[in-house]
Order: structure tokens, then C-alpha cells, then sequence
């Protein structure tokens, strides 16, 4: 009887988010299960990012399309990445690496997991207005790297950890 006194406000508390998630217009909450950043549940809050932020995004063009057709999330999903850059920033995709004024964001791989073939992004000069680079990290990540630049508007939100776990150990 004492465990269903703790298990049922969380319960609750869960359904809250789940069904707040489901039904508003605007997203409260996101759920990351991919390897990109810790699983868990992440608070969205629109407004101002800047650099290292986690921002949650529509993907477009190339990336929306690759997405969709590998099946890297399900429909209508988003991605959450960190920013690196923004604009007026030096950004180079030149000998299989990105770097960001300079800092080495690491390698541009030429396959995916799946052994399929990754776009290309060739680009060095400084990045325009209304435009920003997200990237997982050091790691393998379909990102920035891979189809360019975001652009701002298509950012729903900074993500800001509500409730990590790790689901990869049961």
C-alpha cells in the first residue's frame, strides 16, 4: 500500500505530461529516446538560444526528407541538437571535419549506421543571418554536419532536461 502512495502521483504526474504533450498547440514537453542526447524528457520554453544551448527543431529540405525516408524518427518529430554556431560565425565543412571559428566539432562521416550513404554539406565562410549549426558533439549524429545550416525559425523551442533516464540498461 506505501509504494501505490508514491506510485500514484508520478503516475499521475506522467499522464499529465503525456496528455499535455499530445493535445496543445504548443509542446510543453518532448520525449528524446534517440542516442543524440540522454533519454528522458525535456522542457520546451520558446524565446531567445544561444550558443550550447539544446534546441528543439523541424527538420527541412535534404535532412526532413532522409528522415522520413530512413525512418531516424517517426513522423513528425523533432530534433534536439546543441548550438555551436551563430551567424557572422567562421564555419568550415573542408577535409572531413567541422569546425566553428576554428574549434574541431569532429568528423563527417560517409555512411550511416544502416551503411547508407550521408549528404554532404561543402561550405566554409561566415554564417547568415537567421541561420544557425547544431550539432550532437564529437559522436556520430545526423546534424549539421550533414545538411547545413538550421534555419532559426524553424526552432520550436530551447530544451531544457525535465527527467533523464537511462533505458538502454534494462
Amino acid at each position: 500500500m506505501k509504494r501505490f502512495r508514491v506510485l500514484f502521483p508520478g503516475l499521475i504526474f506522467l499522464a499529465l505530461i503525456i496528455i499535455s504533450s499530445l493535445f496543445l498547440k504548443r509542446k510543453i514537453f518532448i520525449y528524446n529516446y534517440t542516442e543524440s542526447l540522454p533519454r528522458g524528457i525535456y522542457l520546451l520554453h520558446p524565446g531567445f538560444f544561444k550558443k550550447g544551448d539544446i534546441v528543439a527543431f523541424r527538420p527541412s529540405g535534404i535532412a526532413a526528407r532522409i528522415i522520413e525516408e530512413r525512418k531516424y524518427l517517426g513522423k513528425g518529430e523533432f530534433l534536439m541538437k546543441h548550438i555551436v554556431g551563430f551567424p557572422g560565425d567562421s564555419v568550415c565543412t573542408d577535409n572531413g571535419m567541422l569546425s566553428v571559428n576554428g574549434e574541431n566539432f569532429g568528423g563527417i562521416k560517409d555512411v550511416d549506421r544502416q551503411g547508407k550513404p550521408l549528404p554532404r554539406y561543402g561550405f566554409c565562410g561566415r554564417l547568415k543571418e537567421g541561420y544557425i549549426v547544431a550539432i550532437k558533439g564529437m559522436n556520430s549524429s545526423f546534424d549539421s554536419r550533414y545538411y547545413g545550416p538550421i534555419k532559426s525559425e524553424n526552432i520550436i523551442g530551447v530544451a531544457t532536461p525535465f527527467w533523464l533516464f537511462d533505458i538502454s540498461s534494462r
